[in-house]
This record gives structure tokens, sequence and C-alpha cells, in this order.
């Protein structure tokens, strides 16, 4: 438990650090969490460091501390660990095509949230039509650059985290058996 206790206290000050536009562990901890944690913790602990830094960054910021698109990109992170759960024994081809998915599925779903609820880069609301959408979406490519960067780089990083950590698991019970 004081893993993971780490963990989230890592995650939180990541997104405190200087770091490009959407290159942060979130997403991939979403994911990989749905892979490796219980249900229960999968979906719980990346929404509660995401909320958790939302809340001073907000402040700092000048932002409410709950804004609707904000709601929809927590939404966003709890699908994308129900998808964890749900493939963690589904092979690693699924969980492969999971991961290269999910900055994809995190943009259409983040942005289709501020198109609907929130303001362009000029500080005017999207129209909401099609062009409005379209608008939305091109503005948003760059923040897709970092979530991929961000995304499948702690994604590598977590997945060789929870391998040297069987590993080792392994290696401790070889140690205890062989030693009775």
């Amino acid at each position: 438990m004081s893993a993971l206790i780490t963990l989230v206290v890592a995650m939180i000050a990541f997104r405190f650090m200087p770091h490009p536009e959407n290159v942060a562990p979130i997403g991939a901890f979403a994911l990989m969490g749905g892979l490796f944690l219980s249900k229960r913790l999968a979906l719980a602990v990346p929404v509660l460091a995401l909320v958790l830094s939302d809340l001073v960054l907000n402040a700092q910021m000048g932002y409410a501390v709950f804004h609707a698109p904000r709601l929809v990109d927590y939404s966003a992170f709890l699908a994308i660990g129900m998808v964890g759960v749900a493939i963690r024994n589904r092979g690693w081809k699924m969980q492969f095509g999971s991961a290269v998915a999910v900055p994809f599925f995190f943009y259409a779903v983040s942005n289709f949230g501020v198109w609907l609820t929130g303001l362009s880069l000029s500080g005017q609301p999207y129209a909401k039509t099609l062009t409005g959408l379209v608008e939305c979406y091109v503005a948003g490519l760059p923040f897709l650059r970092g979530s991929m960067f961000g995304d499948w780089g702690f994604m590598a990083l977590f997945a060789a985290v929870m391998a040297l950590a069987a590993v080792g698991s392994r290696t401790e019970r070889a140690a205890v058996t062989s030693g009775n």
C-alpha cells in the first residue's frame, strides 16, 4: 500500500513540475491501474490523484474548483480504467492496442467536452456546429501530441516497474522456498 501512496504522490507532484503540455502520468496510470490494481483501486486512484492536484492547480490559476469540461475528463479517465479492468486477462495484443488507443480516446472525449461546454483559445465559446467541433479538435492537436508522449512513456515506465516487481517477487519466493 505504501508503494501505491508513493505513486499517487509522485503523480500529483509531477503535475506541479514544469513539463510539456499534456505530458502527464494520469492517462497512463488509469489504464495500467486497471490492468494491475484491484478494481476498486484501479478506478479510484488515478481520478483521486487528478482531483487532488486539480484542487490546487485550479485555485492557483483562478479557475473554478470544478468545471464541466474537467468532469468530462474525469469520466474519460474512469472509462480508461474500466477498459484496463476489462482487458486485464485478454492477452498482450488487446492490452497493447488499448495502450495505443488511450491518448486518442482521451483527445476525442476531452475535446468534445470542451466544444460542448468550454471556450476556444480566443476565449469565445465554440459554435455548436460541425465547424465549431472541427475547430475545437484542430485546436486540441498540440495537446494530443503531449498526451501521446506522456501516456506511452509513462505506460512503458509503469509496465517496466511492474515487471521488475514481479521478478523481484518471484526471486524472493524462490529464495524462501529453497531455504526451507
